[in-house]
């Protein structure tokens, strides 16, 4: 194993991962200054952005002085296609990684051989930080490609776990693999391990009771605790939260420890802020704001500042598990995927978690935002958990009502709502989501 420690330590990276906070917050600086000078002198499309905004390598002092650089935006990234943001030499990049390029022009992500390891590493101290241990058996079943979560694959070898390199799809397959391979840790989203759970029960398999199930990271999109409970339950597991973005390669930025209640972000490898969305100021300890990226392990490029629009909270209190890096709470959605109805500030993510609470409702829903008699209107289409409830009109009516009763209790406002059979609305198994569109709004674009 590469790396040496005992297999009972609760650490894979004690001196790391226990560092006093001062002495994190020294490094971070370090970095960032490095990175800073290296890209000011190499780098004329990062020089530019500094010069724009008036800042210089002598600029950043004191750890406060980072909030001196630029902010990146997706658009200003993908504006560098391909390589305008590389700080390294091309012949020394091993790997290159895009985003999707689902919703505009990919970003494309080089890693030199240090990224790789660094990569490897903050992978596995993931996995070791869930209890995973060498000679243990991991199904990586995130997407394998250009945008991917192989550095699970990386990092789990890394440290002696053996790996299925199981991807998404033929999913009654990996259901099999996991069985009979004895499988101990799954990697994927959350919606995909339980479109996992409905394809084993179809199969007669009970992954809780008829495998070697002990633990499993699920990221990649926002999911409740109610979730997590149905996770655990359904998979006879330890679900653990995990956070990552392609824009840093993806896996490996953050996950939860034994805790449970917030993800540690590895501040050796990334520097975390917290930021009022409209003014871009830091806010307070473990307030919620638009989370902010700085990938100050990377070898390879200035990807500093970035606006992930992801709304969470940041914190930097003591976590019992005697981990010292800052804690990331669960993803509430996006500052700029908040819907505005009638007044009112909407995440799908609080509708997910309002629906998982009520008995009787499965795992799919969907929004539809249209405007009535020049008002805006909600309607929510939940599929059922079992259909037999929809032949009963009085308990389909009350089931209704409840739905309609938490919506308004929890969201603030009064929906539509139509029970639908399970199964019936539009499923994308083949990219670990239950939904192929969460959200449908109808109404007229503002001119």
């Amino acid at each position: 194993m590469r790396y040496n420690v005992s297999v009972t330590s609760e650490y894979l990276q004690p001196e790391i991962e226990t560092m006093p906070v001062e002495q994190i917050r020294e490094m971070q600086l370090k970095k960032v200054q490095n990175i800073v000078k290296k890209a000011y002198a190499t780098n004329a499309y990062y020089k530019k952005l500094l010069v724009e905004k008036g800042v210089t390598p002598d600029d950043i002092k004191v750890y406060e002085d980072i909030q001196k650089l630029p902010f990146l935006e997706k658009k200003i990234v993908r504006s560098a296609y391909p390589f305008e943001l590389l700080m390294a030499d091309q012949k020394d990049v091993r790997e290159y990684h895009t985003t999707s390029g689902t919703t505009g022009k990919a970003i494309a992500i080089c890693a030199t051989q240090q990224d790789m390891d660094n990569w490897a590493m903050v992978n596995a101290r993931e996995l070791w930080a869930c209890g995973c241990r060498p000679g243990d058996l991991l199904i990586m079943s995130f997407a394998y490609g250009l945008a991917t979560g192989i550095g699970f694959h990386y990092g789990a070898q890394s440290m002696d776990m053996g790996v299925v390199p199981g991807g998404i799809g033929r999913t009654e397959f990996l259901v099999d693999l996991i069985k009979d391979f004895g499988v101990t840790t799954l990697t994927t989203t959350p919606t995909y391990g339980m479109y996992m759970v409905e394809k084993a029960l179809e199969k007669g398999i009970d992954l809780a009771h008829d495998s070697k199930l002990k633990n499993g990271l699920f990221g990649a999109e926002p999911w409740p605790e109610s979730t997590r409970a149905r996770l655990e339950e359904s998979l006879g597991i330890k679900a653990y939260n995990e956070f990552g973005m392609g824009e840093f390669l993806g896996p490996g930025m953050a996950c939860e420890c034994k805790e449970q209640n917030g993800m540690h972000v590895w501040a050796d490898h990334i520097l975390v802020e917290c930021i009022n969305p409209e003014t871009g100021e830091w806010v307070g300890d473990g307030e919620q704001g638009e989370v902010v990226f700085s990938w100050i392990g990377s070898d390879s490029c200035a990807m500093l500042r970035y606006r992930s629009h992801d709304v969470a909270s940041i914190s930097w209190e003591p976590c019992a598990c005697g981990r010292t890096h800052p804690k990331m709470g669960r993803i509430l959605g996006r500052s700029d995927d908040a819907l505005s109805i009638s007044g009112y500030v909407v995440f799908p993510s609080k509708v997910e978690e309002t629906l998982d609470h009520i008995k009787g409702i499965g795992n799919n829903f969907r929004m539809i935002i249209e405007t009535v008699h020049e008002k805006d209107h909600l309607t929510i289409l939940a599929e059922v958990e079992n259909n037999d409830i929809l032949n009963n009109e009085v308990e389909a009516a009350k089931l209704n009502k409840e739905v309609v009763s938490q919506c308004k209790t929890h969201l603030g406002m009064t929906p539509t709502v139509e029970l639908k059979p399970a199964g019936s609305l539009p499923r994308d198994a083949e990219h670990g989501k239950t939904a192929s569109k969460r959200v449908e709004d109808r109404r007229a674009p503002i001119v």
